[in-house]
């Protein structure tokens, strides 16, 4: 349907009389040729794969003494800001700013040799999920943001997860992972989430999304990934 609305009103000089304007209703379903066109929550496109971020959690097992009900164990959940998006040869962020994103919102105490478990949820999540980490070495303002860290370790820890959303107790390898820091200190914890296309043949394989080197150079596995951060803190 298209709605037009036209004027001619006399005015005088410099103003302009008013010029005709057009509007025009698309249908459910159809398209605009706009940039909705192109977005996940418009209309599908076949050469297209839509892809929402999500959001991904920590979980840490915490025990303490109660003086009336004795040993007493929970989860301390935090969440792992998005650090950046990394689309072939665009990096896309810095998204480690702001007050949400402070090191001491997102510093997780640990101990030697600790296991952390793993939530994903609010968003895309590939059908066999493994994740790929990197435990390194930091330089850490304690009152300073994320994206002021920097990283003193050469040799980072490496190591894969695979992700399943219906196991419900996490076991090491599957929705949990080791902590394998030893020297006391900061660290910066970072792990990547790639995505194939649709029409990749290998959608299932998610094994590569970190080169064994650097992973913000070297993921050329996935066409998408996104990489998540924070802070870990031993002794």
């Amino acid at each position: 349907m298209i709605t037009q609305i036209s004027s001619s009103v006399s005015l005088p000089l410099p103003v302009s009389p008013l010029q005709s304007a057009y509007g025009q209703t698309v249908e459910a379903g159809g398209r605009c040729n706009c940039i909705i066109d192109y977005m996940s929550s418009g209309h599908s496109n076949s050469s297209r794969t839509a892809v929402t971020i999500p959001g991904i959690k920590l979980l840490k097992n915490e025990t303490y003494q109660s003086q009336t009900e004795g040993r007493l164990s929970s989860i301390v959940i935090k969440s792992a800001p998005l650090m950046g998006i990394l689309v072939k040869d665009f990096s896309l962020g810095n998204f480690s700013s702001g007050t949400s994103a402070t090191v001491a919102l997102n510093t997780i105490n640990i101990k030697p040799n600790e296991s952390l478990g793993v939530s994903i949820s609010g968003g895309t999540i590939p059908l066999a999920t493994a994740l790929r980490g990197q435990i390194v070495k930091a330089d850490v303002n304690a009152n300073g943001t994320l994206g002021e860290i920097k990283t003193v370790g050469n040799e980072p820890i490496q190591f894969s997860l695979n992700y399943c959303k219906t196991v419900k107790e996490p076991v090491l390898g599957v929705n949990k992972f080791l902590v394998n820091v030893k020297d006391p200190g900061y660290y910066l914890l970072l792990i990547s989430l790639g995505y194939n296309s649709k029409s990749s043949s290998d959608i299932s394989n998610t094994n590569n999304t970190f080169s064994s080197n650097n992973p913000a150079n070297k993921q050329t596995k996935y066409p998408l990934i996104a990489v998540y951060e924070t802070v870990l803190k031993l002794g």
